[in-house]
């Protein structure tokens, strides 16, 4: 530990210590550091000692001593390293060396400089001791024993006069605090850092000192575990991977820092791509290997006589070598620069930084992607930079603007913060507003070009493409529309992303902000340069000019105009579009109207158009004014055609090449008539007609199109029959709406949905069972429909199936197989009356069929129920009077809904898993099964809801039996609740509406009115506790059914009395429903008040407590009827009550202190 005395110090008072002197006390106590000191005393400097501390306090007063000096002197010694304290000190010295409060003279007492800084011998044989018992710290050391390595001190050998040396010191010390005492008063002498402790750029780079790395330690971390340096057994090569600037190289200069010394070879090969270009890659690979052999003698010469590669190799393959090849640009630089890997000793280690994912692709064993700075610690740097000191409060939201748009991204976080230092707010905001338009900064934009200046001429301009025309696209629908024109075997789009120039992600293209200004910039550099690449255009006025100047129009290659820009009616002559020859991106649309049928086209061609745009891919003009496509238009290289709400009758007359068309949409194109033209289409692979209301027939047009996968003809109101076509690729296919189509043969096998909703089919072709892939069938409102065919049941993948509103629909089918995918049935609205087949039951071993009422499910272990996968059944709006008895063997239904089967009169005892239940309008509705549901000892679902609103008829005894199967429901919830272990997330909500006027009995408290404040007894929190139950009346007397959702909800506040502290408040929902799709507002009768019971579970009570170590003494809980966004004020909540649910094993506390209305 750290050991020195001022004699003249005091008991009560300490002195300013100005000099701190760190050493292993078991080695030099007795005569070096004791000279020193007294050397020091003897001059009048104040020198710390431990003596000065009173007996019993923390050691950690020593860091506090260090903070305080003003030099420290540390004595490294052989036995040093047997110290964590020493080492504790050491790292402490170093961090207020780099905050510049303090300077540090080392001594090196026989031992050598290489010993400490590469830990060898017997300094390095207890460090390693050390470590092993304390491994965390393990890096901190190493750093600090590196750190003070690299500062010129003084070494004492066994030659060494150290009275001599001691003299030494003493003056220099006495030198440096006179220095510091003429100094500005409060500034602490300024220590320069070794080269190497100077992280980040080039110094010359920086306009001011140099920034902290925030976040690096992470990425540390991160990187270390893909090297594995704790293995031997392996040499590992890993590729440090992101776009320019993103501080690949600082962290592989980190990494160095930390790691450089646990290997005798080390070498950062600087600047790989531009030193290739200059001095060819065989050197480089010289200036390897003789750089790992002058790094083993401290950066001494090693050249002055020249060796075989072959030998250079042999000699440092006796050691592990730790290697940076930094800026690598393509894969023959590693090959060379390496020339293979077997020279590499075991337990050797090779990190190469590039900005090219494909570089290090099967040339690395790891990858490691850079990724950007968080928000916070963007923002610490953006700070750092942009402001003198802390952010100013004015300028907080605008900061946080700069770091969103930089996405973490270290050089333009620093970049942007040296502009904005000292700028008003007026240039922030204007700064801002610019950085989506013009270009960025030069030196961010000489290096986020790197990987673009890469790049062959072609796929520079379809990078640009990119990132004009196509951020957030489908990756697949842009890769068609780029790859095109390049090699077929090659991914443009994949290419760009492996050198960061664009992400993919989720399958679609995102260019980032920094990227797409870059971008912009170019593409603007481009066109003034008039090259032959084309332009790209967005700016209105700029696109009305040259639609106007058609002479300027040649070298055009995109055209992206948004007309509600365009702020009039404009005529434009024929040939406006026809010198555009190398045209291939043009859309036409209108951002301010979400609906295509209510945008504006202000472009008027009142002689019609002219144009052959041999070149063009992507064509999208909405409402496009002409009936046909123009004679001359040559659509050969066309891949996407969309022409929504346009005036086309016919796409053209004739053939023409259309080989590469992929997509076509006309939809609400509602003169289209016929298809002609199209028949070549062999590569279509989406079509979409919706609402082309004219168009009668397609079979003739579709019979070649084995690429088809998606077809929507949705709404074509005139289309009666579609005929058998081999549409082997078709997995889509949409009709609904078409509401003259009768019949419906066509059953491509590899169909996956089918939409006939709406359509006047009476029928579906027995072939249906041959979709053995068909996930979604719906025939909703297929109001002729009268039944299923038998084959229904050969849909082996069928998932959903909807008959909701199918009027005429009467007896669903026998299913004899067993549906086993089966999740969705709907059948509200049918004709329905009696379901004893719905739930048949098929034995596997006997073959046989059997009503599933005439035994029960435990009777038959081999039997199959064929529609037991069924988790939400829907039998709304029908005439049904029962459900089967033994429908509670539907162990994965969860979702049954029955409003309005208004015959329907008793329920059997429900599916144990059901999580909700509507039973509205149900006025017939007597009895029900009791218990409710079964309540199984294992529950998989956290959640149960169940609504018997104008359930008028339902007697006092089924009420009760609701009430008794809510409360035990709600005690085995809590008791489940009391059995996880702590941090457990799962979270129980109950609710239950019936008719009603009281609040059951078992509420311990309750009162008239809508809020409720209670006094909480001692001990109410204790561990038994495990949730809330709320309950409230609710009178609908004056209520209108205007809203699609109702709900109930309780805000509960728990305050600490004494304080008027509120520690915890919250709100949860008692019930209620909401509306789906075409139901009406829901009607109640105004003659019946509702009671709604809710249960909130003890974690969500637990994780919004805002009182860390106080208990709550009083509780107030108020209740409304809300549309969840606003009150609902003609409903009203008469009565209400809470209680607190505990374990079995813990008492329930009833006696409470009433105040008030309040009744126990």
């Amino acid at each position: 530990m750290s050991k020195a005395t001022s004699s003249n110090g005091s008991e009560n008072r300490q002195p300013q210590h100005e000099v701190f002197i760190n050493f292993r006390g078991k080695e030099v106590r007795g005569n070096f550091a004791s000279h020193l000191k007294n050397a020091l005393i003897r001059e009048g400097i104040n020198v710390f000692t431990d003596n000065n501390e009173r007996m019993g306090k923390a050691l950690d007063i020593f860091f506090t001593r260090i903070e305080e000096s003003k030099i420290a002197i540390a004595i490294i010694s052989s036995l040093y390293t047997e110290s964590k304290w020493c080492l504790n000190e050491l790292v402490k010295i170093h961090e207020c060396v780099k905050k510049e409060t303090l300077e540090v003279f080392p001594v090196f007492y026989k031992v050598n400089v290489d010993t400490v800084k590469r830990r060898k011998e017997k300094f390095g044989e207890n460090f390693d001791r050390l470590v092993k018992k304390e491994h965390t710290e393990r890096k901190k050391w190493s750093r600090a024993l590196r750190f003070v390595a690299g500062i010129k001190g003084e070494v004492v050998d066994e030659k060494s006069d150290e009275v001599q040396v001691i003299n030494k010191i003493t003056k220099d010390v006495k030198i440096k605090l006179g220095e510091s005492r003429r100094g500005q008063e409060g500034k602490s002498p300024r220590i320069v850092l070794p080269k190497e402790e100077i992280g980040g750029e080039p110094e010359s780079s920086f306009k001011k000192k140099v920034s902290p790395f925030f976040g690096i330690e992470t990425r540390l971390q991160q990187l270390e575990e893909k090297l594995d340096f704790k293995s031997d057994e392996l040499t590992r090569v890993v590729g440090i991977v992101g776009m320019p600037g993103i501080g690949k190289t600082t962290l592989a200069k980190e990494l160095l820092k930390d790691w450089g010394s646990e290997f005798l070879h080390v070498m950062v090969l600087e600047d790989v791509r531009e030193k290739s270009k200059s001095l060819g890659v065989r050197r480089l690979q010289e200036d390897l290997l003789y750089g790992l052999m002058r790094s083993k003698y401290d950066g001494m010469e090693q050249r002055d006589t020249e060796f075989p590669h072959e030998s250079l190799k042999a000699e440092l393959s006796k050691s592990k070598v730790l290697i940076v090849l930094d800026d690598v640009s393509e894969k023959i630089q590693i090959d060379v620069i390496l020339g293979g890997r077997k020279w590499l000793r075991e337990g050797s280690r090779v990190v190469i930084t590039t900005s090219s994912m494909s570089v290090v692709k099967e040339m690395v064993d790891e990858v490691y992607l850079v990724p950007g700075l968080s928000d916070e610690d963007g923002f610490k740097y953006f700070e750092k930079h942009a402001f003198s000191g802390p952010c100013e409060p004015s300028f907080k939201k605008l900061a946080k603007e700069f770091v969103d748009y930089s996405r973490g991204h270290p050089l333009a976080l620093k970049e942007l913060g040296d502009e904005l230092l000292r700028k008003d707010k007026a240039y922030w905001e204007s700064k801002l507003g610019a950085l989506a338009k013009s270009p960025i900064n030069n030196r961010i934009q000489n290096v986020l070009r790197i990987p673009y200046d890469d790049l062959s001429k072609d796929h520079k301009e379809l990078f640009l493409d990119v990132a004009c025309f196509f951020r957030h696209e489908d990756e697949y629908h842009v890769r068609s529309l780029l790859d095109s024109s390049v090699q077929e075997d090659v991914s443009i789009i994949r290419h760009l992303a492996d050198n960061f120039l664009i992400h993919i992600c989720g399958g679609r293209i995102e260019v980032n902000d920094l990227m797409y200004t870059l971008a912009m910039g170019l593409g603007s550099h481009s066109s003034s340069e008039n090259t032959t690449s084309g332009r790209r255009l967005f700016n209105h006025g700029d696109i009305i000019a040259i639609l106007r100047n058609k002479e300027e129009g040649t070298k055009i290659r995109g055209i992206f105009l948004d007309m509600s820009e365009v702020p009039k009616k404009m005529s434009l002559d024929s040939d406006a579009l026809k010198e555009m020859s190398d045209l291939r991106y043009l859309k036409f649309f209108d951002s301010s109207c979400p609906r295509d049928s209510e945008a504006k086209c202000n472009l008027n061609f009142p002689n019609g158009l002219e144009f052959t745009l041999q070149e063009i891919r992507y064509l999208h003009w909405l409402k496009f004014p002409l009936r046909k496509f123009p004679q001359d238009f040559n659509p050969k290289n066309l891949i996407d055609l969309k022409l929504p709400y346009s005036q086309i009758e016919q796409v053209w007359d004739g053939k023409k090449d259309i080989s590469n068309l992929k997509w076509l949409d006309l939809n609400h194109s509602s003169e289209l008539h016929t298809l002609v033209g199209l028949s070549q289409a062999q590569k279509l692979q989406s079509i979409n007609l919706e609402g082309c209301t004219k168009l009668k027939t397609v079979h003739e047009e579709l019979r070649k199109m084995k690429s088809l996968i998606f077809l929507n003809l949705r709404g074509c109101m005139s289309l009666k029959y579609l005929p058998q076509m081999k549409l082997i690729s078709l997995k889509t296919l949409i009709l609904s709406g078409c509401t003259n189509l009768e019949e419906f043969n066509l059953t491509p096998q590899n169909l996956e949905e089918l939409y006939l909703d709406g359509t006047a089919i009476k029928r579906l072709p027995s072939t249906i069972g041959n979709l053995q892939r068909l996930v979604l069938l719906t025939l909703k409102d297929c109001k002729r429909l009268t039944t299923l065919p038998d084959s229904i049941e050969n849909l082996k993948a069928l998932q959903k199936l909807v008959l909701s509103g199918c009027k005429s629909f009467a007896i669903f089918p026998e299913v004899k197989e067993d549906m086993k995918n089966l999740k969705t049935l709907l059948l509200d609205g049918t004709a329905i009356k009696e379901m004893p087949s719905l739930l048949l039951r098929f034995s596997v071993n006997q073959g046989e069929n059997s009503s599933w009422s005439d035994r029960n499910f435990r009777d038959w272990p081999h039997a199959i129920y064929t529609l037991s996968s069924v988790q939400r059944l829907c039998l709304s709006r029908n005439s049904i009077r029962r459900l089967p008895n033994n429908i509670s063997d539907l162990y994965n239904l969860k979702w049954l809904d029955l409003k309005f089967c208004e015959q329907l009169m008793s329920l059997p005892m429900l599916p144990p898993n059901l999580q909700w239940l509507d039973a509205h309008g149900c006025i017939s509705l007597k009895n029900i099964e009791s218990p409710l549901a079964l309540i199984l000892a294992e529950t998989e679902h956290s959640h149960s809801t169940f609504t018997f609103t104008n359930c008028t008829n339902l007697d006092h005894v089924t009420k009760n039996g609701i009430i008794s199967y809510v409360r035990r429901k709600i005690q085995f919830m809590s008791d489940a609740l009391a059995h996880q272990e702590k941090g457990s997330k799962l979270d129980v909500l109950i609710g239950v509406c019936y008719p009603g006027w009281q609040v059951p009995v078992w509420f311990n408290h309750r009162t008239v009115g809508s809020e409720l404040k209670q006094k909480l007894p001692r001990h109410w929190d204790a561990d038994g506790l495990t949730g809330i139950a709320h309950c409230a009346v609710v009178s609908f007397k004056d209520y209108r059914a205007q809203n699609n959702r109702l709900l109930v909800r309780c805000t509960s506040e728990f305050k600490e009395e004494e304080e008027e502290k509120t520690l915890n408040q919250f709100s949860c929902i008692l019930g209620g429903w909401t509306e789906h799709g075409s139901d009406r507002p829901r009607d109640i009768i105004k003659s019946f008040g509702h009671v709604f019971i809710g249960y909130t579970s003890l974690l969500d009570i637990k994780k919004r407590d805002s009182g860390a170590g106080s208990v709550a003494t009083e509780a107030s809980f108020r209740f409304e009827v809300t549309d969840g966004t606003k009150q609902i004020t003609n409903c009203e909540v008469l009565k209400c009550g809470f209680t607190l649910i505990y374990a079995p094993t813990k008492p329930v506390h009833s006696e409470i202190i009433t105040s008030g209305s309040m009744t126990n």
